[in-house]
C-alpha cells in the first residue's frame, strides 16, 4: 500500500493495534541486502528512499533517480564510484501519524539502531564492489555521542574475521572529551579471503574544538567528533579509511 493511502486509512479507522500489524518494521532493502559483486542494477529503486552521489560521509551529492545513473557520480582515487541511499521511510510517517505509542518504529536510516549514512561502491562496468556506512553527524547529540559504540557492535559481526586493531595516537592539537579519547582502525580479511574490511572509530576534540566557550564559560555543544566508519569491499580492492 503506497505512503499517500496508507496514513489516511491508519488514521481514519484502525486501532494502533491493528496499525501495527500492517507495518514492516524492518526497511525493505538496507545496506546489507546488496551481493558484492552483483550488478548494481539490482538494487530496486523503489524500495528505498532518496538516491544520490555519496561525498563519503558528507552531505549527500548529485541527486539520482535510480542506482542504474551511477556513472553522474565523480569516481574516487580508487576508481569506484560512491552511490548514497536512504532507507524507506514509510515507516517513519506512520510512526509520526501514530505518535507517540509507536516511537520504536521511528528509525530512519540506521544500523544497529545508530543513524547513518550508507551507500555501496561500483565499478564502471556496474557491479557492486563495496559498501560504506558512515555515522551521520546530522544526528542529534546524544545520537552522536555514542556513534563511537558502534564499533563494538561491527566488531562483533565480524569476530571470525582476525580483526587486526591499531590505536592510533593523539595528534598535535587533539584533545580528549572529558578523560575520554578514541581513535581505532581495525581492518580484516573475510575467511574465505574475497572480502576486506576497514572499520575506524574516533571519540576526541579536533584541533580548534574547546569544551568551554573562553568568552561566556559555557558549554559548547556539539563540539566533538564521534563518529564509526566502515567499508568492505571485494578483492583486489582496498577499503579506505576516513579522509
Amino acid at each position: 500500500m503506497k505512503r499517500g493511502l496508507l496514513i489516511p486509512t491508519l488514521l481514519a479507522g484502525l486501532t494502533a493495534f491493528d496499525a501495527l500489524a500492517q507495518v514492516q518494521v524492518e526497511p525493505v532493502y538496507d545496506i546489507w541486502d546488496p551481493v558484492l559483486g552483483q550488478p548494481v542494477a539490482m538494487a530496486p529503486d523503489g524500495d528505498v528512499g532518496a538516491i544520490s552521489c555519496g561525498t563519503n560521509g558528507g552531505p549527500p551529492g548529485k541527486e539520482l533517480a535510480s542506482f542504474q545513473d551511477f556513472m553522474a557520480c565523480r569516481p574516487e582515487p580508487s576508481g569506484l564510484r560512491e552511490v548514497e541511499f536512504g532507507y524507506d521511510d514509510e515507516q517513519d510517517y506512520i510512526a509520526r501519524a501514530l505518535e507517540s505509542e509507536f516511537k520504536f518504529l521511528k528509525g530512519g536510516t540506521s544500523v544497529f539502531a545508530h543513524p547513518v549514512i550508507v551507500s555501496l561502491l561500483v565499478d564502471e562496468e556496474g557491479l557492486v564492489q563495496g559498501r560504506r556506512i558512515v555515522t551521520d553527524d546530522r544526528a542529534t547529540d546524544m545520537e552522536r555521542r555514542t556513534a563511537v559504540s558502534l564499533m563494538g557492535n561491527f566488531k562483533a559481526r565480524y569476530g571470525t574475521w582476525s580483526l587486526v586493531c591499531e590505536d592510533i595516537p593523539m595528534k598535535e592539537g587533539e584533545q580528549p572529551v572529558g578523560n575520554r579519547f578514541t581513535h581505532e582502525v581495525c581492518t580484516g580479511t573475510s575467511p574465505d579471503g574475497t572480502t576486506r574490511i576497514a572499520i575506524e572509530a574516533s571519540y576526541l576534540r579536533k584541533k580548534g574544538q574547546r569544551g568551554l566557550s573562553q568568552e561566556t564559560q559555557e558549554v559548547n555543544k556539539g563540539y566533538f567528533e564521534s563518529r564509526t566508519r566502515y567499508e568492505e569491499v571485494l578483492a583486489p580492492h582496498v577499503p579506505t579509511t576516513a579522509p
